[in-house]
């Protein structure tokens, strides 16, 4: 079996032949470096490209094994990583004029732990600017497309990193997602997306460590490598502040069975406007679920249509709050959504961030007694296709029944962060795009998101670059 074989398997799949002296590391790490080139060529997912410092961490980790060394969990296993997660000596620009050039000179927590656990960055995947979009289109490294159908944006703001997976540079990902910027691209791409649930994976990528909307996590293949990328991610630091949940053995807790388990299953969550073949998806998905033994029921959800306002605001601030020195003389560096997004942050009163807890409380409440009954809320990741990859990109205006018709419905969860979010594919669109379900759970329970998330099978890939849909033979399944 030759190395552009092998990118079609999981993060698993890889590590075990790796140790098993199956997969020679090195020549796995040189297809991906290949594969990561000709998507740059295409797509856009890299904002760099660690070839060199990539080879001889491959060697490194293929003498370790000879030596008979202890394996981390992800030994020799190649991984990307957001350009806005700092990593020691590369490129670090946050999608942003304002810091061409940078190169960061650490590592973020969750960096050093992939690394300690014996993976290789091969690369840092495009973002826009100071993750602020839905859409992957950065002032500084342009745009970045959608692996099913180019002319589509691959979602944002972890669309980088949504590319390089589903097109086999990597089997695992790292993303932020602060209103769905892991689980947006998950969806536009057919890939398991996850917003752990908050600290679970310690956040030290910005100045402010307590920011609820913040969160880290894997874009992954199979529900397995996200399983895996939380047991080595995961726990508590003495630099968190914040505190993380208990730690939980994901993937050995993932093949547990899940009988009785009971989800609930809203299509619009009472505010939004689902365009029917997205809703015949998340439905004909529900059904699957069914079939493996899991009760389905329709519920009525009535959350606050404000909500998405509520999230916007909340965003501006932060936007604000964190780059607003930075950008202070210097704003005609900045796209010009970021700068007025900064302005808008600028004028927000304290009364009217805190109002936004009245709408939290809402949101909680509608919720409460459906988690309470069920382990899991079901509902769709996007609520329509992903925008093209270029020009205007807005939401339209509320439709007639006064429903949202914005594209995304993940922002409302990051209002409420201790609950865990899983995206997971649901089907293709009459456009040829994909489809996205989320599976919403109880607060901390990231595993049985993911064992549900694991009863629907496999990920399908783009038939570009080699027209292998599927992971290869040999390959346990993901999910």
């Amino acid at each position: 079996m030759t190395g552009p074989d092998w990118l079609h398997f999981d993060a698993v799949a890889m590590r075990d032949g790796i140790a098993r002296h199956e997969i020679d590391g090195p020549a796995l790490v040189d297809a991906a470096l290949t594969r990561a080139k000709d998507m740059q060529n295409v797509l856009n997912p890299f904002v760099s490209i660690r070839e060199d410092a990539a080879r001889l961490e491959a060697q490194a980790a293929q003498a370790a094994l000879k030596r008979g060394a202890t394996l981390g969990p992800l030994h020799g296993v190649p991984v990307v990583l957001k350009d806005m997660t700092p990593t020691q000596g590369d490129v670090w620009t946050e999608g942003s004029r304002l810091f061409d050039g940078r190169a960061a000179t650490h590592d973020a927590l969750i960096a050093a732990r992939l690394k300690v656990a014996g993976a290789i960055v091969i690369g840092k995947t495009t973002t826009p600017e100071f993750a602020w979009s839905g859409r992957t289109d950065s002032p500084l490294w342009g745009v970045t497309r959608n692996p099913w159908n180019a002319d589509y944006s691959a979602g944002g703001s972890s669309g980088g990193t949504a590319v390089a997976v589903a097109t086999g540079c990597a089997p695992l990902g790292e993303g932020s997602d602060m209103g769905g910027s892991i689980r947006i691209p998950a969806s536009a791409c057919n890939l398991i997306g996850l917003k752990p649930s908050w600290g679970r994976v310690p956040f030290d990528g910005a100045a402010n460590r307590f920011d609820p909307l913040a969160h880290w996590g894997p874009l992954a293949r199979s529900c397995r490598d996200a399983a895996l990328f939380l047991d080595v991610v995961q726990g508590r630091n003495n630099a968190d502040i914040a505190g993380a949940p208990p730690p939980v053995a994901f993937l050995e807790g993932l093949g547990a069975p899940v009988t009785g388990c009971r989800v609930a299953l809203s299509v619009d969550l009472g505010c939004y406007a689902v365009e029917p073949a997205i809703a015949e998806n998340l439905r004909a998905t529900a059904e699957r679920l069914r079939a493996r033994g899991v009760i389905v029921d329709d519920v009525s959800l009535k959350f606050p249509a404000e909500a998405t306002a509520t999230w916007d605001r909340e965003w501006a601030v932060w936007l604000a709050f964190n780059y607003g020195d930075a950008a202070a003389g210097r704003e005609e560096m900045l796209s010009p959504d970021v700068r007025r997004l900064i302005e808008i942050g600028r004028r927000v009163s304290a009364l009217e961030l805190r109002a936004g807890e009245w709408v939290r409380t809402r949101m909680a409440h509608a919720l409460q007694p459906v988690l309470e009954r069920y382990d899991a809320l079901l509902c769709p990741t996007l609520a329509r296709d992903v925008p093209p990859a270029e020009g205007a990109y807005a939401s339209p205006p509320l439709d007639a029944a006064g429903r949202l018709r914005e594209t995304t419905m993940t922002g409302m969860f990051n209002l409420l962060p201790r609950l865990p979010v899983l995206s997971v594919p649901s089907g293709f669109a009459p456009s040829g795009l994909p489809t996205g379900m989320q599976i919403v759970g109880r607060p901390g329970a990231d595993l049985r998101v993911l064992q549900i998330g694991q009863l629907l099978g496999p990920c399908e890939m783009p038939e570009f670059p080699s027209g292998a849909r599927t992971f290869e033979d040999g390959a346990a399944p993901p999910c």
